[in-house]
């Protein structure tokens, strides 16, 4: 696994030659693409090594930190700190790379057209694997807001009128497991809202739904799955 630190240079040796996609083209002909994903808020950032040196079964990686990261010069921000998943994408050019934008590809899926000798194309994905980011000693923050993909807090933001029954309640998203919550009524509006399953792999808020209950107003309930649990201190 591969471990660094925030606000710091990265550097990697990673396998890349035994599972080489374009056997064709010389090593001079190829660059990898990096695809960096934090396990606390999804955050994804590309980025093409400032230093690439292919060797025969393994290639060295260097990355150089920057505040504003940029794909073709290899500046990343790998913040914030935690678990990170790294894909490392193999890009071939016939002719020499040339990291600009009109000729590198910025992601996985780019396509440049037209087709040309100097322009790269991504040939697929030849490794990946996890790493961790650890606080530069001075630099903690305080908290992170984690995506916990399940919902964490149900908010009545309109408690309805008329209610003469308890409606019922759907919250609908992308999951793997669905959520479900109760309200309580009084005076015909809701005036609290419970979660009774939290649900999972959720990987964004799900949408809340409030149906039936004979209401004259309907009610309007929105849900969120973060939560802050990442706490660090600074120094």
């Amino acid at each position: 696994m591969i471990q660094g630190f925030t606000q710091t240079n990265l550097t990697a040796y990673l396998q890349t030659e035994d599972n080489r996609i374009d056997t064709t083209a010389a090593s001079i002909n190829i660059k990898h693409l990096f695809k960096f994903t934090n396990d606390v808020n999804g955050s994804v950032q590309y980025a093409y090594a400032h230093t690439e040196t292919i060797y025969d079964r393994y290639t060295y990686f260097l990355f150089v930190y920057n505040t504003t990261p940029n794909v073709l010069a290899g500046k990343i921000n790998l913040s914030p700190a935690g678990y990170w998943k790294y894909e490392v994408y193999e890009v071939s050019w016939i002719d020499t790379p040339s990291l600009i934008t009109s000729r590198a590809p910025q992601t996985e899926l780019s396509v440049l057209t037209p087709a040309a000798a100097n322009k790269g194309v991504v040939q697929g994905l030849v490794t990946k694997g996890k790493m961790y980011i650890e606080e530069r000693s001075g630099t903690e923050e305080v908290s992170y807001i984690q995506n916990a993909k399940s919902v964490q807090s149900l908010t009545i933001d309109y408690g309805g009128g008329g209610y003469t029954s308890l409606p019922t309640i759907t919250i609908t998203g992308d999951c793997i497991t669905q959520a479900t919550a109760s309200v309580r009524i009084d005076g015909g509006v809701i005036t609290e809202v419970t979660i009774t399953n939290a649900g999972s792999g959720y990987t964004e808020n799900p949408t809340v739904t409030v149906s039936g209950g004979g209401a004259t107003l309907g009610a309007s309930i929105s849900a969120s799955i973060e939560e802050t649990n990442y706490i660090y201190y600074g120094q």
